[in-house]
């Protein structure tokens, strides 16, 4: 049975897709924000559309969204958003992005979806009741050794102008093999048991962990920061399946 909490989120990212698919598949203009991470209008009129939604259904509860900050509400519940997580593929014109809308509380992040409408795929996760992909009930993998894992990574760019080249070296020579997917593709292929491990190379931030850590922590998963043992703005984000974290970990200290 589907909570009131997850049918609102499945609402919401039905209102998103509506905006995100009407101007998708063709190259976009892109600006860069003080932090220079790219935005595009749809990202904007993304959240917008989310935000009137909410205030429609649940008028007391926040929303925190990348573009447009906090809104704290008066109910204790806060509407945690990213838009569009993947800008640069959506400007490309490709489909490995996704809306991300997760709903959290004083007991952590209770709801969430993570919606891929470019290629028809959706999954969510409710606390205690499993992740899923349609009828699909998610899990990590059983891999144990990081040298028999397969595992993603953020741009080689972004490792290059960070000057982290070296951990990404090691980090993947570690490993049995590589790709260089990040954001939310890479929690939801750790999540779906396709990879053993994800490390970003730049800061992120709630909107950019939220909906996703419900997601792999009901797969069995773990949702970390590099340096830390829980995520906190500005860290570099480390998934895995749990049981090749500390082998990630030390590949990345060297």
């Amino acid at each position: 049975m589907i909570s009131d909490d997850l049918a609102l989120a499945l609402h919401l990212a039905d209102i998103a897709a509506e905006v995100t698919t009407a101007s998708f598949g063709s190259r976009l203009p892109v600006t860069h924000k003080d932090d220079s991470t790219p935005v595009t209008e749809i990202d904007q009129a993304t959240e917008r559309a989310i935000r009137r939604a909410v205030a429609e259904h649940r008028p007391d509860d926040g929303v925190l969204g990348e573009e447009e900050g906090l809104d704290e509400g008066t109910s204790g519940r806060v509407w945690v958003i990213d838009p569009i997580d993947g800008t640069r593929m959506y400007a490309e014109g490709i489909p490995l992005w996704t809306t991300l809308i997760g709903l959290r509380d004083d007991t952590g992040v209770r709801a969430s979806v993570a919606d891929a409408p470019a290629i028809g795929e959706r999954i969510y996760a409710t606390r205690g009741g499993g992740a899923w992909l349609g009828d699909r009930r998610l899990a990590v993998s059983t891999v144990n050794a990081l040298r028999d894992s397969f595992v993603v990574h953020s741009s080689v760019e972004e490792y290059v102008r960070t000057g982290q080249l070296e951990q990404l070296a090691r980090f993947v020579s570690s490993s049995r093999g590589s790709r260089g997917l990040s954001d939310a593709w890479g929690h939801l292929l750790v999540a779906r048991g396709s990879a053993e491990a994800m490390v970003e190379a730049t800061s992120c931030y709630e909107w950019d962990w939220a909906a996703t850590s419900l997601i792999v922590e009901e797969a069995g998963g773990v949702v970390s920061a590099v340096d830390a043992l829980m995520p906190s703005p500005g860290c570099r984000l480390l998934v895995t399946n749990g049981l090749v974290d500390a082998q990630v970990r030390e590949a990345l200290r060297g």
